[in-house]
């Protein structure tokens, strides 16, 4: 008899998942929340016909990544930022292209020493440490040896803070659309889909038959040889009451990693005014600006009295046809659930005019601004207001976890015994988490533990 595995989560991990299963002629149920696939990667057309991702972006490449591939197999284009970066301080000055620059060079060393550091010494890190304590201890002891001034270590620990200073991966100038299309083939042409439907509880079964029974939103209980979680951690906090039973370390697991709140607001201007006049078109000049930076601000009382620091990209250093006067703010934790309650509910004109309120201190202290140079339109996600998207985006590791990795590892393992399986980027390998490419890998690797426990042994 054909095994029937249900796969709960029709993102990217759930339909590698679903693939490998059903080229290994496994029948397939996909349970899906939402009337689409993707999950946190989808698209909008808000900003004009180049429809832009809402969701992830990036395609993070350190080793061997199967998006890269998937990327060249469907043509879907991969720019790799320049390091030219603009910074403006607390006082909302620009600094020097130069000088801000020269602080990125160190951030990206310091970086490089603390990555090393943590290799070679883990056990010894005390947990209450974090990548900031690396930098400030670091920053000291150039300030003792005179090897970084005030100034200097100031910008350095600034900078230190962004969310993505330290990126050094592709981006893509399009969208995820076709790399999407290309995963979801196979199990759109083969596997059964529930769409609009959520997973209430799962039980594993010991009567024999079928190992795993479901029910789902709508009161409907099924049976299945094997049940794979792909939903995200913020979602699987929020309902791990639901899987019975749970084992205890997954649930301490779940409890442990932290899920991210990182949201995109995207900024469309009449000109790239943040560029000089002379700066070339066509073909993403050495001297665009690929990021800004902008240090805690004392000028943003009103809007943003917490100070909360921000950072974007500019889509104007894509070469052509995907140049576009646009800049992408990223905002993350505190900042992230303010923006995102603030206009939660907002339409048109007021949802506007609250992002422009908020983001005009930012982006008007860049060199070139005049009141002629005032946005086209915005586009600000909500992922934090997404339920199926467990009020957040991706998994990420606070300062004073202590069993990071065995944390990762106990999900990932999931409850073979049991039928009950775990996928998504915070299953993925430690270098995964988070990512894309992770989320798709583990996918593929708990298919294939299935596929392998099926097989007779000699």
């Amino acid at each position: 008899m054909t095994p029937h595995i249900c796969v709960v989560g029709a993102g990217v991990s759930g339909l590698r998942c679903a693939t490998v299963l059903l080229e290994n002629s496994y029948e397939v149920t996909i349970i899906e929340g939402r009337n689409r696939i993707g999950g946190r990667i989808t698209q909008s057309d808000q900003m004009g016909p180049l429809e832009v991702d809402l969701g992830a972006n990036w395609v993070h490449s350190t080793g061997f990544n199967p998006i890269v591939e998937l990327a060249r197999e469907t043509g879907t284009p991969l720019h790799r930022w320049k390091e030219s970066t603009q910074l403006i301080d607390g006082e909302g000055s620009p600094l020097a292209k130069s000088e801000a620059n020269k602080a990125l060079e160190q951030v990206w060393e310091i970086l490089e020493e603390a990555i090393d550091y943590s290799k070679h010494n883990s056990e010894q890190i005390d947990s209450a440490a974090s990548l900031y304590t690396f930098f400030e201890t670091w920053c000291d002891r150039a300030l003792e040896s005179g090897s970084l001034t005030g100034r200097e270590a100031e910008l350095v620990l600034g900078m230190s803070q962004m969310w993505g200073a330290y990126v050094e991966d592709c981006f893509i100038p399009t969208n995820y659309k076709k790399i999407m299309a290309l995963i979801a083939a196979v199990p759109l042409a083969r596997a059964h889909f529930q769409w609009n439907t959520t997973m209430t509880s799962i039980e594993a079964l010991t009567d024999g038959g079928s190992s795993v029974g479901l029910t789902t939103s709508d009161g409907k209980k099924q049976y299945f040889d094997g049940v794979v979680v792909t939903v995200p951690l913020g979602w699987l906090k929020q309902h791990k009451q639901c899987i019975k039973p749970l084992h205890p370390r997954i649930a301490s697991a779940i409890e442990s990693i932290s899920y991210g709140r990182l949201e995109k607001v995207l900024i469309e201007f009449p000109t790239a005014f943040w560029e000089p006049v002379d700066s070339g078109a066509g073909n993403g000049n050495e001297e665009d600006t690929s990021f800004v930076h902008w240090l805690s601000p004392l000028y943003t009382t009103q809007t943003n009295p917490q100070r909360w620091r921000l950072e974007c990209v500019s889509f104007h250093a894509f070469p052509q046809p995907y140049r576009r006067n646009i800049l992408l703010f990223y905002t993350f934790g505190d900042c992230s659930s303010y923006t995102t309650a603030s206009i939660h509910g907002l339409q048109g004109k007021a949802r506007d005019q609250w992002l422009q309120d908020f983001f005009e201190p930012y982006y008007s202290r860049l060199p070139g601004y005049t009141t002629a140079c005032a946005p086209l339109r915005f586009l600000a996600t909500e992922w934090c207001n997404d339920e199926f998207a467990g009020n957040g985006s991706y998994s990420n590791f606070q300062v004073g976890m202590t069993d990071a990795a065995h944390d990762v590892e106990a999900i990932r393992h999931g409850m073979p015994d049991q039928h009950i399986y775990f996928a998504g980027e915070h299953t993925a390998p430690f270098d995964g988490l988070g990512t894309v490419a992770g989320a798709y890998t583990s996918g593929e690797k708990v298919a294939r533990r299935i596929v392998e426990g099926r097989q007779p042994t000699n």
